[in-house]
Protein backbone atom coordinates (compact mmCIF):
# COMPACT_ATOMS: atom_id res chain seq x y z
CA UNK A 1 0.00 0.00 0.00
CA UNK A 2 1.03 3.41 -0.60
CA UNK A 3 1.32 6.69 1.34
CA UNK A 4 -1.18 8.01 -1.28
CA UNK A 5 -3.75 5.55 -0.25
CA UNK A 6 -3.39 5.69 3.45
CA UNK A 7 -6.39 7.99 4.88
CA UNK A 8 -5.78 9.73 8.21
CA UNK A 9 -8.07 10.28 11.18
CA UNK A 10 -7.21 11.97 14.04
CA UNK A 11 -9.42 11.84 17.37
CA UNK A 12 -8.56 13.98 20.13
CA UNK A 13 -10.26 13.56 23.89
CA UNK A 14 -10.79 15.70 26.90
CA UNK A 15 -11.37 12.98 28.33
CA UNK A 16 -8.54 12.21 31.56
CA UNK A 17 -9.51 9.02 33.21
CA UNK A 18 -7.21 6.96 32.51
CA UNK A 19 -9.21 3.58 32.52
CA UNK A 20 -11.36 4.98 30.03
CA UNK A 21 -8.33 6.09 27.56
CA UNK A 22 -6.81 2.62 27.97
CA UNK A 23 -9.57 1.05 27.08
CA UNK A 24 -10.21 3.39 24.33
CA UNK A 25 -7.01 2.69 23.42
CA UNK A 26 -8.08 -1.34 22.77
CA UNK A 27 -11.21 -0.85 21.32
CA UNK A 28 -10.04 1.59 18.58
CA UNK A 29 -7.14 -0.74 17.99
CA UNK A 30 -9.56 -3.76 17.37
CA UNK A 31 -11.59 -1.90 15.30
CA UNK A 32 -8.94 -0.35 13.05
CA UNK A 33 -10.04 -0.08 9.29
CA UNK A 34 -8.35 -0.78 6.42
CA UNK A 35 -6.12 1.59 4.73
CA UNK A 36 -6.65 4.16 7.54
CA UNK A 37 -3.66 5.64 10.21
CA UNK A 38 -5.63 6.92 13.23
CA UNK A 39 -3.73 8.88 15.59
CA UNK A 40 -5.17 9.16 19.01
CA UNK A 41 -4.45 11.98 21.36
CA UNK A 42 -5.27 12.29 24.79
CA UNK A 43 -4.64 12.94 28.61
CA UNK A 44 -4.19 11.14 31.98
CA UNK A 45 -4.86 12.82 35.53
CA UNK A 46 -2.01 11.93 37.68
CA UNK A 47 -0.93 8.63 36.68
CA UNK A 48 1.49 5.93 36.88
CA UNK A 49 0.80 3.41 34.05
CA UNK A 50 3.08 0.51 34.10
CA UNK A 51 3.79 -1.93 31.02
CA UNK A 52 1.79 -5.03 30.70
CA UNK A 53 4.51 -7.69 32.37
CA UNK A 54 5.37 -5.42 35.09
CA UNK A 55 5.42 -5.72 38.99
CA UNK A 56 3.76 -2.77 40.46
CA UNK A 57 5.51 -3.11 43.99
CA UNK A 58 8.66 -3.16 42.06
CA UNK A 59 8.29 -0.28 39.85
CA UNK A 60 6.37 1.82 42.11
CA UNK A 61 5.23 3.06 45.53
CA UNK A 62 1.57 1.28 45.23
CA UNK A 63 1.18 2.94 48.74
CA UNK A 64 1.95 6.19 47.96
CA UNK A 65 0.26 6.13 45.18
CA UNK A 66 -3.01 5.54 47.26
CA UNK A 67 -2.36 7.98 49.95
CA UNK A 68 -2.24 10.52 47.52
CA UNK A 69 -5.39 9.28 45.05
CA UNK A 70 -3.13 9.05 42.04
CA UNK A 71 -3.93 6.64 39.84
CA UNK A 72 -2.46 2.69 39.16
CA UNK A 73 -3.16 1.67 35.24
CA UNK A 74 -1.40 -0.81 33.54
CA UNK A 75 -1.43 -0.93 29.68
CA UNK A 76 -1.86 -3.82 27.24
CA UNK A 77 2.11 -2.89 25.72
CA UNK A 78 5.38 -3.86 27.04
CA UNK A 79 7.76 -1.45 28.25
CA UNK A 80 8.29 0.68 31.14
CA UNK A 81 6.41 2.27 33.92
CA UNK A 82 5.84 6.03 33.16
CA UNK A 83 4.23 8.79 35.17
CA UNK A 84 1.49 11.17 33.36
CA UNK A 85 -0.04 14.10 34.67
CA UNK A 86 -1.72 17.27 32.43
CA UNK A 87 1.77 18.45 31.25
CA UNK A 88 1.73 15.40 29.49
CA UNK A 89 0.35 13.91 26.14
CA UNK A 90 -0.04 10.82 25.12
CA UNK A 91 -0.62 9.95 21.19
CA UNK A 92 -1.20 6.51 20.14
CA UNK A 93 -1.01 5.53 16.31
CA UNK A 94 -3.62 2.67 15.66
CA UNK A 95 -3.51 0.57 11.96
CA UNK A 96 -3.50 -2.48 10.87
CA UNK A 97 -1.00 -4.78 9.04
CA UNK A 98 0.53 -3.08 5.83
CA UNK A 99 -0.14 0.53 7.11
CA UNK A 100 1.58 0.10 10.34
CA UNK A 101 5.17 1.37 10.33
CA UNK A 102 7.04 2.06 13.40
CA UNK A 103 10.03 4.25 11.87
CA UNK A 104 7.48 6.74 9.75
CA UNK A 105 5.37 6.92 13.01
CA UNK A 106 8.21 7.74 15.58
CA UNK A 107 8.98 9.90 12.07
CA UNK A 108 6.00 11.72 12.60
CA UNK A 109 6.78 12.63 16.48
CA UNK A 110 10.08 14.26 15.64
CA UNK A 111 8.76 16.15 12.86
CA UNK A 112 6.08 17.65 14.76
CA UNK A 113 8.90 18.60 17.57
CA UNK A 114 11.22 20.28 14.97
CA UNK A 115 7.90 22.85 14.18
CA UNK A 116 8.04 23.13 17.66
CA UNK A 117 11.59 24.34 17.65
CA UNK A 118 12.63 21.08 19.19
CA UNK A 119 15.73 19.26 17.49
CA UNK A 120 14.44 15.73 19.32
CA UNK A 121 16.36 12.35 18.27
CA UNK A 122 15.71 8.74 18.71
CA UNK A 123 17.89 6.93 20.98
CA UNK A 124 18.13 3.45 22.43
CA UNK A 125 15.17 0.86 21.91
CA UNK A 126 12.53 2.78 21.89
CA UNK A 127 13.34 6.65 23.46
CA UNK A 128 13.17 10.15 22.12
CA UNK A 129 15.50 12.57 23.57
CA UNK A 130 16.78 16.42 23.44
CA UNK A 131 20.11 17.33 24.73
CA UNK A 132 20.60 13.93 26.22
CA UNK A 133 17.61 13.64 28.09
CA UNK A 134 14.41 11.84 27.55
CA UNK A 135 10.90 13.46 26.83
CA UNK A 136 9.10 10.71 25.32
CA UNK A 137 9.11 7.02 26.37
CA UNK A 138 7.27 4.64 23.78
CA UNK A 139 5.86 1.24 23.50
CA UNK A 140 3.99 -0.93 21.25
CA UNK A 141 1.05 -3.65 21.03
CA UNK A 142 0.33 -6.16 18.22
CA UNK A 143 -2.63 -8.75 17.83
CA UNK A 144 -3.43 -11.11 14.63
CA UNK A 145 -2.96 -7.94 12.44
CA UNK A 146 -4.11 -5.19 14.70
CA UNK A 147 -1.33 -2.82 16.07
CA UNK A 148 -0.74 0.40 18.04
CA UNK A 149 2.17 2.60 18.82
CA UNK A 150 1.75 5.07 22.21
CA UNK A 151 4.02 7.36 24.00
CA UNK A 152 4.06 9.78 26.10
CA UNK A 153 5.80 13.59 25.16
CA UNK A 154 6.59 15.74 28.46
CA UNK A 155 5.63 19.03 27.68
CA UNK A 156 5.11 20.39 31.27
CA UNK A 157 5.19 17.73 33.54
CA UNK A 158 5.55 18.32 37.72
CA UNK A 159 8.75 16.53 37.52
CA UNK A 160 9.48 16.30 41.67
CA UNK A 161 6.15 14.20 41.69
CA UNK A 162 7.87 11.42 39.38
CA UNK A 163 10.20 9.86 42.16
CA UNK A 164 7.29 10.19 44.53
CA UNK A 165 6.05 7.49 42.42
CA UNK A 166 7.98 5.37 40.32
CA UNK A 167 10.68 3.72 42.02
CA UNK A 168 13.01 2.31 39.27
CA UNK A 169 15.45 -0.46 39.95
CA UNK A 170 18.78 0.70 40.20
CA UNK A 171 20.27 -1.66 37.81
CA UNK A 172 18.11 -0.28 35.32
CA UNK A 173 19.85 3.67 36.08
CA UNK A 174 23.36 2.32 36.04
CA UNK A 175 22.62 0.61 32.44
CA UNK A 176 21.51 4.38 31.13
CA UNK A 177 24.77 5.48 33.30
CA UNK A 178 22.45 7.65 35.61
CA UNK A 179 22.13 8.07 39.27
CA UNK A 180 18.56 8.79 39.36
CA UNK A 181 14.99 8.81 37.13
CA UNK A 182 14.89 12.63 37.78
CA UNK A 183 18.27 13.47 35.83
CA UNK A 184 17.05 10.88 33.18
CA UNK A 185 14.08 13.07 31.69
CA UNK A 186 13.32 16.68 30.51
CA UNK A 187 10.18 18.84 29.53
CA UNK A 188 10.36 20.07 26.36
CA UNK A 189 9.14 23.27 27.83
CA UNK A 190 12.35 24.16 28.59
CA UNK A 191 13.70 23.34 25.23
CA UNK A 192 11.08 25.56 23.18
CA UNK A 193 11.91 28.91 22.21
CA UNK A 194 10.99 32.60 23.50
CA UNK A 195 7.79 32.19 21.46
CA UNK A 196 6.39 29.51 22.62
CA UNK A 197 7.88 28.75 26.42
CA UNK A 198 5.85 31.76 27.57
CA UNK A 199 2.40 29.88 26.64
CA UNK A 200 0.39 27.71 29.54
CA UNK A 201 0.59 24.75 29.63
CA UNK A 202 -2.68 23.66 28.34
CA UNK A 203 -1.88 26.25 25.02
CA UNK A 204 1.18 24.28 25.09
CA UNK A 205 -0.45 20.97 24.73
CA UNK A 206 -2.53 22.37 22.31
CA UNK A 207 0.33 23.44 19.94
CA UNK A 208 1.82 20.02 20.16
CA UNK A 209 -1.27 18.26 19.27
CA UNK A 210 -1.47 20.50 15.88
CA UNK A 211 2.09 19.82 15.22
CA UNK A 212 1.52 16.22 15.44
CA UNK A 213 -1.29 16.34 12.57
CA UNK A 214 0.36 18.77 10.86
CA UNK A 215 3.27 16.31 10.21
CA UNK A 216 1.03 14.00 9.93
CA UNK A 217 -0.54 15.01 7.14
CA UNK A 218 2.55 15.28 5.10
CA UNK A 219 3.44 11.43 5.86
CA UNK A 220 -0.12 10.11 4.87
CA UNK A 221 -1.60 12.26 1.94
CA UNK A 222 -4.86 10.64 1.01
CA UNK A 223 -7.38 13.03 3.45
CA UNK A 224 -7.80 13.79 6.89
CA UNK A 225 -10.96 13.38 9.00
CA UNK A 226 -11.32 14.85 12.37
CA UNK A 227 -13.51 12.39 14.27
CA UNK A 228 -15.27 12.08 17.98
CA UNK A 229 -14.46 9.12 20.35
CA UNK A 230 -16.85 6.66 20.24
CA UNK A 231 -18.67 4.85 23.27
CA UNK A 232 -16.70 2.77 24.43
CA UNK A 233 -18.07 -0.84 25.88
CA UNK A 234 -18.33 -0.50 30.13
CA UNK A 235 -16.79 -3.68 30.38
CA UNK A 236 -13.57 -2.78 28.76
CA UNK A 237 -13.18 0.09 30.69
CA UNK A 238 -14.06 -2.10 34.10
CA UNK A 239 -11.15 -4.36 32.98
CA UNK A 240 -8.47 -1.84 32.88
CA UNK A 241 -9.70 -0.14 36.41
CA UNK A 242 -9.82 -3.87 37.81
CA UNK A 243 -7.46 -4.66 40.73
CA UNK A 244 -7.10 -7.87 39.02
CA UNK A 245 -5.53 -6.41 35.86
CA UNK A 246 -3.81 -3.72 37.34
CA UNK A 247 -2.27 -5.41 40.52
CA UNK A 248 -1.70 -9.35 38.56
CA UNK A 249 -1.35 -11.94 40.59
CA UNK A 250 0.66 -12.48 43.24
CA UNK A 251 2.20 -15.95 43.91
CA UNK A 252 4.06 -17.34 47.50
CA UNK A 253 7.76 -17.86 46.19
CA UNK A 254 10.75 -19.74 47.17
CA UNK A 255 13.22 -18.95 44.31
CA UNK A 256 13.40 -15.32 43.01
CA UNK A 257 16.18 -14.35 40.23
CA UNK A 258 16.44 -11.17 38.71
CA UNK A 259 18.64 -10.28 35.85
CA UNK A 260 18.94 -7.30 32.84
CA UNK A 261 19.42 -8.70 29.65
CA UNK A 262 20.37 -6.10 26.51
CA UNK A 263 16.32 -6.11 25.82
CA UNK A 264 15.16 -5.56 29.46
CA UNK A 265 15.04 -6.61 33.06
CA UNK A 266 13.36 -9.96 34.13
CA UNK A 267 12.64 -10.98 37.66
CA UNK A 268 11.32 -14.80 38.07
CA UNK A 269 9.54 -16.12 41.25
CA UNK A 270 9.25 -19.78 41.41
CA UNK A 271 7.56 -21.86 44.06
CA UNK A 272 8.71 -25.74 44.17
CA UNK A 273 6.54 -28.65 45.10
CA UNK A 274 7.93 -32.25 45.42
CA UNK A 275 11.09 -31.49 42.86
CA UNK A 276 8.90 -29.77 40.53
CA UNK A 277 7.82 -25.80 39.63
CA UNK A 278 4.56 -25.77 41.57
CA UNK A 279 3.74 -22.24 40.18
CA UNK A 280 5.69 -19.36 38.56
CA UNK A 281 5.47 -15.59 37.74
CA UNK A 282 7.60 -13.38 35.55
CA UNK A 283 7.60 -9.69 35.57
CA UNK A 284 9.80 -7.58 32.58
CA UNK A 285 10.08 -4.42 31.26
CA UNK A 286 10.78 -6.02 27.91
CA UNK A 287 9.11 -4.66 25.05
CA UNK A 288 7.26 -7.79 24.33
CA UNK A 289 4.13 -8.94 25.74
CA UNK A 290 3.15 -12.75 24.97
CA UNK A 291 6.36 -14.39 25.65
CA UNK A 292 5.79 -14.05 29.75
CA UNK A 293 3.03 -15.82 29.86
CA UNK A 294 4.15 -18.41 27.17
CA UNK A 295 6.83 -19.33 29.23
CA UNK A 296 4.60 -19.34 32.94
CA UNK A 297 2.50 -21.73 30.97
CA UNK A 298 5.47 -24.16 30.02
CA UNK A 299 7.38 -23.52 32.94
CA UNK A 300 4.37 -24.39 35.56
CA UNK A 301 4.65 -28.45 36.31
CA UNK A 302 7.63 -29.04 34.49
CA UNK A 303 10.56 -30.77 36.94
CA UNK A 304 13.06 -28.60 38.87
CA UNK A 305 15.94 -29.69 36.59
CA UNK A 306 18.05 -28.34 34.32
CA UNK A 307 18.12 -30.59 31.15
CA UNK A 308 14.58 -30.42 31.64
CA UNK A 309 14.41 -26.84 31.93
CA UNK A 310 16.69 -26.08 28.34
CA UNK A 311 14.57 -28.71 26.50
CA UNK A 312 11.13 -27.24 26.73
CA UNK A 313 10.00 -26.38 23.43
CA UNK A 314 8.86 -22.88 22.89
CA UNK A 315 5.87 -22.42 20.85
CA UNK A 316 6.42 -21.38 17.27
CA UNK A 317 6.47 -17.41 17.36
CA UNK A 318 8.26 -16.65 20.14
CA UNK A 319 10.72 -14.59 20.43
CA UNK A 320 14.31 -16.39 20.64
CA UNK A 321 14.87 -14.04 24.32
CA UNK A 322 12.65 -16.33 25.78
CA UNK A 323 15.75 -19.06 25.30
CA UNK A 324 17.72 -17.00 27.77
CA UNK A 325 15.63 -16.23 30.16
CA UNK A 326 15.47 -20.94 30.20
CA UNK A 327 19.08 -20.39 30.38
CA UNK A 328 19.07 -18.24 33.06
CA UNK A 329 16.67 -20.27 35.41
CA UNK A 330 19.08 -23.53 34.48
CA UNK A 331 21.92 -22.24 35.36
CA UNK A 332 20.47 -21.28 39.11
CA UNK A 333 19.98 -24.97 39.56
Amino acid sequence: MTTKEVRLKVIKTDCTDPYANLAAEEFLTMNAEDGVMLIFLWQNKPTVVIGRNQNPWRECDVEAIKRDGICLARRMSGGGAVYHDLGNLNFTFIAKDGVFDVAKQTDVILRACRLLGVNAVKTGRNDLTVDGCKFSGHAYYSSRGYNYHHGTIMMDVISDDIPKYLTVPDSKLKSKGVSSVRSRVTNLRDHLGAGLAGLDTASLIAAMQDAIVEAAEREYSGGKVVMELPDIPSELIGKYSSEEWRLGKRIRFEKELIHRFDWGEVQIQLLMKGGYIDDCRLYSDSLETDMFSELESLLTGCRYDRADILGLKLPEGVSANAYEVLVLIASSI
